[in-house]
């Protein structure tokens, strides 16, 4: 057997029971296919130290927590966190406390198994992502709306649904409640697009007026995967209303807590149980909860004192900033998605055929740049963005050529192309528009507006 290779507990085991029978080095070690050498050293390790003796003192020095333990202990100690890196220590503790292997030997206290893991570092504690600044909260009504989707819901007599949800975190009022259904009967999986995200906030802005920000998560809709990641259409659309866009760090929902309890009460409430007569009966359903929740119905939220969320807050009723969607050209203001677009710079690596993608349009530099790695940035000035190479390497074929800067019209930064306008305002529904439109603009409102 090579010398390289190391031994399992089994062959050395083996050896010591084939010893104990009286078994020589040499037949042992043409039974196990084992050098004579090593046959040696582990039957007189088991000899001398017994079963304990078979057990490796590789790795660490025997210095640190749990030094003076068993070998077997630790052996089993660490083993068993890495087959279950979820395991605390204590039930770790509990696990060792009942196996036989470790039944009379002296076990180290959780906390002391707790050090002993901490000791090997990185080789048994894998990195965490750094941690991300907490967000600032919001100190008014409609300062920030938290805003998620519940995905893929099956719902009896509608078939698979994406209710789309946001509350405010300041008055805990849920503020956004839409459902969009499969548009198919075998669709299993809802996404939402940008239009429909973009037609229920007009809804919403409509009723409650634009918010300071929305947070969200990280889904695709709302940030682009890419590592130097290029805003999504979203995210300029609320950036040019001005609504800071807000994302939570990654693995964090909690950092959402009002909308998911939002999804929880929306279940309890009118999901579960239930049976409906198509999409139509489902939102009006849903639109009656919420509006009885926010109305009616103590809440136990933070900041509400046990009354439903619009009379704990009132000004929630009173938009800060009100909408209309036929003020939306007004209302958007292209210069902050340039500001905001010309403090941030992008790495992208140039295709084979000499393009860029960058925001969902493709940019031609030419097949001179196959394979260079360049840095995008945005001169509002001139409405263009310039690519520089980051490492200029001539090209093979034409060596003679330098590769400079180039700058392209910047593609899908217009108003039209942001907003979607002009958009179709009929397709928007009404009821829920009438009451809030009527506080701050007191000329009637025309039925389909």
């Amino acid at each position: 057997m090579p010398a390289t290779r190391a031994t399992t507990i089994q062959q050395r085991q083996a050896i010591a029971n084939l010893r104990a029978e009286g078994q020589s080095y040499q037949v042992i070690a043409a039974q196990l296919n084992l050098s004579l050498w090593t046959v040696r050293k582990w039957a007189r390790q088991a000899k001398g130290g017994g079963l304990a003796g078979l057990v490796s003192a590789m790795g660490r020095p025997l210095t640190g927590p749990m030094a003076e333990t068993n070998p077997r202990v630790r052996y089993v100690a660490l083993r068993l966190k890495r087959q279950h890196p979820s395991w605390g220590a204590a039930y770790i503790l509990k696990k060792m406390k009942e196996r036989a292997s470790l039944k009379g030997l002296s076990l180290p206290e959780a906390t002391t198994l707790w050090r002993y893991w901490r000791s090997f570092g990185d080789r048994l504690w894998p990195k965490r992502q750094p941690t991300e600044a907490k967000l600032p909260q919001a100190g008014v009504a409609h300062g920030v709306w938290q805003m998620d989707a519940k995905e893929s819901v099956p719902v009896a007599g509608v078939g698979v649904v994406t209710i789309h949800q946001a509350r405010d975190e300041f008055g805990r009022a849920t503020v956004i409640h839409r459902v969009h259904p499969a548009s198919a009967p075998e669709q299993r999986v809802v996404k939402l697009t940008t239009e429909q995200v973009q037609q229920d906030c007009r809804i919403a802005f409509s009723q409650w007026g634009l918010p300071d920000a929305v947070q969200t998560d990280r889904a695709p809709i709302f940030l682009d995967k890419d590592p130097t990641p290029y805003p999504t259409r979203l995210a300029l659309w609320w950036i040019g209303l001005g609504i800071e866009p807000r994302l939570i760090p990654r693995h964090t929902p909690k950092r959402n807590g009002a909308v998911e309890r939002s999804h929880r009460t929306l279940d309890e409430r009118t999901l579960s149980h239930q049976q409906f007569d198509g999409v139509d009966h489902l939102q009006r359903q849903i639109d009656a909860d919420w509006h009885e929740l926010n109305t009616e119905c103590p809440s136990r939220a933070k900041g509400c004192g046990g009354q439903p969320p619009l009379l704990a807050h009132p000004e929630l009723l009173c938009p800060r900033r009100p909408y209309h969607p036929e003020w939306e050209a007004a209302l958007f203001d292209l210069n902050r998605v340039e500001a905001y677009l010309a403090h941030q710079n992008w790495l992208r690596v140039v295709s084979q055929v000499g393009q860029v993608s960058l925001g969902g349009y493709r940019y031609g530099l030419g097949l001179a740049w196959a394979g260079q790695t360049v840095t995008i940035q945005f001169e509002p000035s001139a409405h263009q963005f310039v690519f520089t190479p980051l490492h200029p390497q001539n090209n093979r074929r034409r060596p003679q050529l330098e590769l400079g800067p180039i700058r392209l019209v910047a593609k899908g930064l217009s108003i039209e192309e942001l907003t979607g306008l002009p958009l179709t305002l009929t397709e928007l529904p009404t009821r829920q528009l009438m009451l809030p439109l009527l506080m701050y603009d007191p000329e009637p409102i025309e039925q389909g507006v």
